[in-house]
């Protein structure tokens, strides 16, 4: 797959010295598609037909709910309850069909391959886990990462930022190496492999003596020594390890 190629939030979010620049990126990303959701593409036809097929994850439903355009949310939710319930109808009245008219009966093996409970169970797991904003996020990050490994390639300024950087988070660190296979010879794998490795492995050092030292401080004896750069350490410790901003305001 080819993505568009756009350096300027790379630069950004590389000047934010962050934990991790694509953890930035991803939460830019999401703030705004919310703020896409609930402004003018409320009323494309494009758009709602979009939401009616694919809807929300719980996270984001809850976003759209707290970002307070309630008439908005309310509009596209309205038309993609109907679409959901419809189909939710069609496929209840289809397993009813094929209930037993008496009692309860096992299905033959050759009807399991077709149980109608299963297919139905599989639609409502579907519906939960699909959610458009997700998708988006996740297109806009693979692009992201695409575009970081294109300029560690071609731009030796950013080689440089890039090696002076705090590294990755666990979860963006498998994209990025992802990427550089899809982008790279195996020859420069190897070379940015030679960058990111020693980087990654310093700025997980440091967080561990951070976190250790946050720890210590709840020691009396060490009640009056200074907390160095230990304070957040235990929210960029979580970030480090999940990617996730646990101190992120809704």
């Amino acid at each position: 797959m080819k993505y568009h190629i756009d350096t300027i939030p790379i630069w950004d979010a590389y000047e934010q010295k962050d934990e991790c620049p694509l953890c930035n990126l991803e939460v830019k990303s999401e703030d705004g598609y919310i703020d896409s959701f609930l402004g003018g593409s409320v009323m494309e036809p494009a758009t709602r037909i979009e939401v009616n097929k694919k809807g929300f994850c719980s996270n984001h439903f809850k976003m759209l709910y707290d970002a307070q355009n309630r008439l908005g949310l309310a509009l596209i939710t309205h038309t993609y309850l109907m679409e959901t319930f419809k189909e939710k109808e069609e496929l209840l009245k289809e397993l009813k069909k094929k209930l037993p008219s008496r009692g309860f009966r096992l299905f033959s093996k050759k009807e399991a391959k077709d149980d109608p409970i299963d297919a139905f169970t599989n639609w409502l797991d579907d519906k939960v886990s699909c959610c458009i904003i997700c998708e988006r996020i996740d297109y806009t990050l693979k692009r992201y990462a695409y575009t970081i490994v294109h300029l560690w390639d071609s731009d030796p300024k950013f080689k440089d930022a890039f090696k002076s950087s705090k590294g990755f988070c666990m979860n963006h660190l498998s994209l990025l190496l992802t990427m550089a296979k899809e982008r790279l010879s195996r020859k420069k794998q190897m070379t940015l492999l030679e960058d990111l490795i020693p980087l990654q492995i310093e700025n997980m050092d440091r967080i561990d003596e951070e976190l250790l030292w946050f720890t210590k401080k709840f020691d009396y004896q060490n009640r009056d020594k200074p907390w160095k750069n230990s304070k957040d350490a235990l929210p960029r410790a979580i970030k480090k390890l999940s990617g996730i901003d646990v101190e992120r305001e809704d």
